[in-house]
């Protein structure tokens, strides 16, 4: 149900983002707003409610007492709008249609400037005819209340947002940073504009700075749950995976920021491929994969006519699917060897493809991803394979895992066995959870009467797909 909450939002998003570049009656637009409503009915009948609610606090989604990371991340141009509406978050409640939903995006769309009260925002929702959209009252951090206020409103649990802020904030605003960067260049690129290389390479500095603040426990939370910024959101993803492991195999700190950049721009020849291929739910025929395959060259080409020169961005976006023994795909002469930075790419391009959320799948667990890339012996370059597994452990840190005891735990670290990592706890044996100031830190490699029984992540129940053949339909 959480899921199907975030999807909503994001949703709504990019129905915004969409009217941005279109007009009203676009297909796209309109697509949107009925995917909306349909899964606006749907998830109200499954819940018996007859609103959608949801928070818009110190620029981020709450539910139930929690910032939502991943839609905050995705979702900046519905935060904006609300913060142009002065209002703390949006109630939609049924019955509401399609049109509704064109005429709050098209509002979204075209309100740049903030407005001077929520009183005046709420006079121009009823001129619109939103009455079917409220706008909820803006939560403050100058009232001595206004955490217990979001948190009693939002379902009042007993975990106010503060520990949520301290543990997402000062990353927040970075990968809202990146994930802009990308979509901007993408929505350049359709447009056959000129790509922003400078604000890339900037933001891949910013990554480079917030790697050592737990990076990883905030993209494990980063789902993507729309197709259309799935492709942007696995983008952020990979840089963040290359600069970790990059810092981990110790390479200098002009070399990270190119490999940020890289990570950033490599799948940038996907914005060329037609998205009734790009987002096929099924598997690809073969005219479909020969189109599809196009991406690395046609990444590379545009780099290129936009003034790229860097050998390591370009091969990065050229050769991210190449194999270690040379296969793979753009075609290369028998003694071509890939650079080390092309092979990072590849690595962790495949195993985030592998351990996030797709079209045609759901996430697998990053054990299982990889036993699926050590199997096939020639397609990554071993040490950069073992610096991946050596960087992030059997556990990553913000995978969310239940222990031995059988209490829940988050990840925070990796210890010194793979499969013992330091951990929060966060839930007690009967599945309750614990304020953050009692969630106890264990150092499961310091710790020998427990160890890690069960990986928890959100999607990991469904079928996972197994062998090669699976992995490269992926990727």
């Amino acid at each position: 149900m959480q899921q199907r909450f975030s999807d909503l939002i994001v949703l709504l998003a990019s129905g915004i983002n969409q009217r941005r570049m279109y007009f009203n009656n676009h297909p796209k637009v309109l697509a949107i707003c009925g995917e909306f409503v349909e899964k606006l009915i749907f998830m109200l009948g499954q819940s018996e409610k007859d609103e959608f609610a949801f928070g818009v606090f110190s620029s981020k989604f709450i539910h139930k007492g929690k910032y939502l990371v991943g839609p905050s991340i995705v979702g900046r141009s519905l935060i904006e709008f609300a913060e142009n509406m002065c209002c703390g978050g949006f109630i939609f409640r049924q019955p509401i249609t399609p049109e509704d939903l064109s005429v709050f995006f098209r509002l979204g769309a075209e309100q740049k400037d903030k407005l001077s009260s929520l009183e005046e925002a709420k006079a121009l929702f009823v001129s619109m005819g939103l009455e079917g959209v409220e706008l909820r009252a803006p939560f403050t951090d100058k009232d001595e209340t206004s955490h217990s206020n979001a948190q009693s409103a939002e379902t009042g649990n007993d975990e106010g947002l503060e520990f949520m802020a301290s543990d997402f904030a000062p990353l927040m605003q970075a990968y809202q940073s990146l994930y802009e960067t990308v979509a901007a260049n993408n929505l350049a690129l359709n447009g056959d504009n000129r790509i922003d290389l400078a604000q890339a390479r900037a933001n891949g500095e910013k990554l480079i700075e917030v790697a050592d603040q737990g990076a990883l426990d905030v993209m494990q939370f980063m789902r993507y749950p729309d197709f259309d910024s799935y492709t942007i959101g696995h983008s952020v993803r990979v840089a963040a995976l290359s600069v970790l492991v990059a810092k981990a195999l110790g390479w200098s700190r002009e070399l990270q920021n190119e490999i940020a950049t890289a990570g950033l721009l490599h799948d940038l020849g996907k914005g060329k491929v037609p998205e009734d291929i790009l987002f096929k739910p099924g598997l690809l025929n073969d005219d479909e994969r020969r189109i599809m395959e196009s991406h690395p060259a046609l990444g590379a080409r545009v780099l290129l006519s936009n003034g790229e020169t860097n050998p390591i961005v370009l091969s990065a976006a050229w050769g991210h699917h190449l194999r270690d023994d040379g296969g793979g795909y753009p075609s290369m002469p028998s003694l071509f060897k890939r650079s080390s930075a092309a092979s990072l790419i590849h690595v962790c391009d495949v195993f985030e493809a592998l351990t996030a959320v797709r079209p045609y799948k759901k996430a697998m667990c990053p054990r299982k991803a990889y036993e699926i890339m050590i199997k096939d012996k020639g397609m990554f370059q071993p040490r950069m394979l073992a610096a991946l597994i050596r960087t992030l452990g059997l556990y990553p840190p913000g995978s969310e895992v239940l222990l031995s005891d059988g209490r829940r735990a988050v990840v925070v670290a990796k210890g010194s066995a793979p499969d013992r990592p330091h951990v929060r706890v966060t839930h007690d044996e009967f599945g309750e959870p614990l304020a953050r100031p009692d969630q106890p830190a264990i150092e499961l490699d310091q710790a020998s009467n427990l160890e890690v029984d069960e990986f928890l992540n959100v999607g990991l129940d469904a079928e996972e797909p197994d062998g090669v053949e699976a992995l490269t339909e992926m990727v």
